[in-house]
């Protein structure tokens, strides 16, 4: 008789005990619920010191853990156990992380120069022969509230017949066009006139000297100090290409006829069939005449050739593999991975134009 009363209080000790504990890991079930729903990507990743502690734990259910898994799929879990009776290494979850040292020199570029995007700081970073994906330097510039990219530009669109003969003449075209810029004289303001040339494949930039009176003199002399320069360049220039602007005379356009060449005069209001010498204007007044205010033409042409010089040197293009012109006349392998003992003071910022463009370079060893 007693032991039967005793045996039926135990039971019901033991029903209540239940139901509590069953109320509790509700609860803490309802918490982990709550906390994977705020983060991002709805993932949790583990370390392997994680995963272990938790197989340990898991062996003492005898890894029935069917109904109390929250934060892994069963799956996972089986995977997990299978690998540990193997004893396969696990390895870190997630891709590896780049360099602090690495990270560093991105964000430092990019405070630095607010007008760049992702494609530019990965550009200077090939320069310096340190590697990286451009997801992770997204990534650095996300982190760190920084705008990835300033300026986006449109997709390329459909193969055309225009571009189809740009594509096999690259080397032996050279784009030319006015551009002007606003200077202020006592006398009140005047627009002075340039003219630039670019070489489409190697991407190489003439800039002519400044002028208020584009006149049919100095437009012939331009001519003949384009030819000069493609010469000492090694340029084959057969082919010119410029819009229909009445400043390009009969003169300037005889003086590179040839019997393998000609002038290409691009149709009317069609900038874009001009791209390369249109693009490369935006670039110079986006990068450099926009911050300026002139007062005489020898302080435009100081300006335009310092950014000529840094344009022909130091500066990473796109077009060539986000490589400078002489890395890419060249053909200079790409820079190895990053040496997990590089020091980052060794990296030195050359300013231009007061710091408006900086050159960035090692350090020699």
């Amino acid at each position: 008789m007693w032991s039967n009363w005793l045996f039926e209080l135990l039971v019901l000790l033991q029903e209540r005990w239940s139901a509590r504990r069953d109320t509790q890991i509700r609860f803490l079930k309802t918490q982990l619920e709550l906390l994977r729903s705020r983060l991002p990507g709805n993932r949790v990743i583990l370390s392997p010191a994680e995963r272990n502690r938790l197989l340990r734990i898991g062996e003492e259910l005898k890894h029935d853990v069917k109904h109390t898994l929250t934060i892994i799929t069963l799956k996972t879990y089986r995977r997990w156990v299978n690998e540990k009776r193997a004893k396969r290494v696990p390895r870190k979850a997630g891709r590896p992380r780049i360099p602090d040292v690495l990270r560093t020199i991105i964000i430092r570029m990019a405070r630095e120069n607010s007008n760049w995007g992702v494609r530019r700081i990965l550009g200077e970073l090939k320069k310096l022969a340190l590697t990286t994906s451009r997801t992770s330097v997204r990534r650095v510039l996300k982190e760190e509230n920084l705008l990835p990219d300033p300026y986006r530009h449109a997709p390329k669109g459909v193969q055309t017949t225009w571009r189809k003969f740009i594509e096999l003449h690259m080397n032996v075209m050279v784009a030319t066009d006015f551009f002007c810029k606003t200077i202020w004289t006592p006398l009140g303001s005047k627009t002075a006139y340039a003219l630039v040339f670019v070489h489409l494949a190697s991407r190489k930039i003439l800039i002519s000297p400044s002028t208020y009176s584009p006149n049919e003199g100095w437009v012939r002399q331009q001519a003949r100090n384009a030819s000069m320069w493609a010469e000492d360049e090694g340029i084959d220039m057969r082919f010119l290409i410029h819009d229909r602007d009445t400043k390009f005379t009969a003169s300037f356009d005889r003086h590179f006829e040839r019997s393998n060449g000609r002038v290409v005069r691009t149709p009317y209001s069609s900038p874009v069939a001009n791209c390369y010498a249109e693009s490369w204007i935006g670039k110079c007044k986006r990068e450099v005449l926009n911050h300026f205010f002139c007062f005489s033409l020898r302080q435009l042409d100081y300006i335009l050739r310092s950014y000529r010089d840094y344009y022909n040197h130091h500066r990473p293009h796109q077009g060539l593999a986000n490589r400078t012109i002489p890395a890419a006349a060249t053909c200079s392998p790409d820079p190895p991975s990053i040496d997990p003992d590089f020091d980052p003071k060794t990296i030195r910022c050359q300013p231009i134009l007061g710091g408006l463009l900086r050159h960035y370079y090692r350090d020699a060893a």
